[in-house]
Parts: C-alpha cells; structure tokens; sequence
C-alpha cells in the first residue's frame, strides 16, 4: 500500500530577485540568501494552481491505466486559499478527469497537508475502503505575498503542485507518521484581503520559532522511526520542506546526518509548499540515486503551526 506514482506540473512563468528587489526595497545580495535561485516559479496570467495539479493528475493516470470509476477518493491538500471561495477544487479536477464515482474533498494543513493528505488516502486504501485513491498537492503561495511588507522569510514562496496515486500497489510504501500542532504559534501568519485580494500578514512575532522547528522535527522523526522499528542510520535519504535553507541543515545536524543524504534544491527554485518532498523524490528517482530498500523520512511543516514526518520505503 502506498505511492504508486506521483507526478510535478510547474507554472510557465517566473519572478526574478530583482523583481522582488524592486518591490521590496531589499538588495539583490540580500535577497540572495532567502532566493539563492536568482528566480523562482509563479503562476502566468491564465494559470490557476488546481488547473496545474488536474494537469499532473492527468499525467499520472496517462501513465497508469487504472479504471476511473475505481479512484473512490480525491483529496485537494493545500493552504485553502483555492483562488475562488466557498468552491471544492477537488470536485472540479474530478469533473474534468472523468472521475464519477469519489469523495472528493480539500485538506488544509498548509504545507504539512501534502503528506497528511497522502496518509489519510494511505490509510483508507489499506482499509479497503477504495481500490485507488489521488491525491493533488497544489497552492499559489507566490500569489499571497506583499513584497512591500518586508516579511523577507516569504518571499521565496512559489507556485507548483503535484499528484500522487496512492493503491495497492505501490512503488513506495507508507510505513508511518506523526504529525503535532503547537498552537501558541497559530497568529503567527494570516491572510488579510487587500485591494480585493488575500495577502499574508505576520502577527506578534514571537521569539522561539526557529527552535519550535527543530525540536518538533526531531522529536517526531526519532517517534516516527520508533513505529517503523529503525533508526536514524536506517535512513536513506531525509526530505524536508524548502521552507528554509538553514532550519533544513540544522535539522539534519541534529540528528547527526550529512547532508549528502538529503536534497537540496534551494538554487534551483522557491518553496512549492507541499509539493517541495516530491520535486526532491523527482529528483533523486531521475539521477538513479534512490533503490528498492531504501527508507525515506519526509519532514513536512506549515502555519498554524503543524510539524510533521512520514516514513516511505521504495518497494
């Protein structure tokens, strides 16, 4: 039971450092260190993030011929601004897929809702409850942010998204996970509508947050690997959000891992939201770096604000 297949769908257009210079008042050197890819992907006029997931969704089933009237569960995962209110995303990709005979509803976790969208289809796969279950990970995170705030830790947000099949028969099991919210953080960052349009603001900054990653991702990893009876040596490859370059490297400090047994991605593009873990699982699958065997920890974070880890071995 698990990840059958996944595929990425990328926007056609593209924001530069300086663009995002020119809006903020911040330096190209300085925005270097948060957009060290000197441009990051973004929705083109046109685009819509649920039409780039329905194009991977529709990419996965060309490539796996499963019966659509056995896809009985469609989950939408993402940060829940959808671009039109009081709409179900999920419903509308099923409609344009052909696919008749599911649940379809969206999952709001933010970031984190990638990979709990994908255990909750894991979960009712494995129950026998569905035969096939999709699951689309998509945001227009690029969309929300004011560059005249001056919130720089938000300015590598980016667009893309990515479909996942979760069946039976799957080339990467679901082995566990474990997800926590710790809620002190939760007005942390919220959306405003400005000029008709959200936009995300940042609330008291409160000191400890940087730690809260840490710790939280750590913690839940070493409980994660406790389920699955390994340990961190155990691990091929540790995937984390690319929320930030630094909490990244640090994580994987703190349990004692070189970062050669990660991927990191941040000079290539922003941050995908939930769909960062599969740019990165694309990425060591086309370099043949990944084999039959090999465990996967999935560190996954977004507001709110929820931490969580997945464990996934390739069959």
């Amino acid at each position: 039971m698990g990840i059958a297949d996944f595929a990425l769908e990328m926007p056609s257009g593209k924001k530069s450092v300086t663009e995002v210079s020119r809006e903020s008042g911040y330096g190209v050197e300085k925005l270097g260190q948060i957009l060290p890819s000197g441009k990051f992907s973004v929705l083109a006029e046109g685009e819509t993030s649920w039409g780039l997931g329905r194009d991977a969704a529709a990419r996965v089933l060309a490539r796996n011929p499963v019966a659509l009237d056995e896809i009985g569960l469609v989950l939408y995962a993402g940060s829940s601004e959808w671009g039109t209110p009081f709409w179900s995303p999920a419903a509308r990709i099923a409609l344009e897929l052909g696919i008749e005979q599911a649940h379809c509803y969206e999952v709001s976790n933010f970031c984190n809702a990638g990979m709990v969208a994908v255990k909750l289809a894991d979960d009712q796969v494995r129950a026998g409850t569905h035969k096939h279950a999709l699951v689309i990970i998509a945001d227009r995170l690029s969309q929300l942010v004011e560059y005249g705030t001056g919130y720089i830790e938000l300015f590598n947000f980016a667009d893309g998204a990515a479909a996942v099949l979760v069946s039976a028969d799957a080339r990467y099991e679901v082995l566990g996970g474990a997800h926590h919210t710790d809620p002190q953080w939760v007005d942390s960052y919220y959306g405003e509508i400005k000029g008709g349009e959200i936009k995300v603001e940042r609330g008291e900054k409160l000191d400890g947050l940087a730690t809260a990653f840490i710790d939280n991702f750590t913690t839940l990893t070493h409980k994660v690997l406790a389920q699955v009876g390994a340990e961190v040596a155990d691990v091929a490859y540790f995937l984390v959000t690319h929320g930030n370059q630094d909490t990244h490297r640090t994580y994987l400090a703190e349990l004692g891992v070189d970062p050669s047994r990660s991927v990191f991605q941040y000079e290539l593009d922003g941050h995908l939201g939930g769909a960062d873990p599969f740019l990165a699982l694309e990425q060591l699958e086309r370099e043949g770096r990944i084999a039959s065997g090999d465990l996967v920890i999935v560190a996954t974070a977004g507001s709110g604000f929820t931490w969580g880890v997945t464990a996934i071995r390739r069959t």
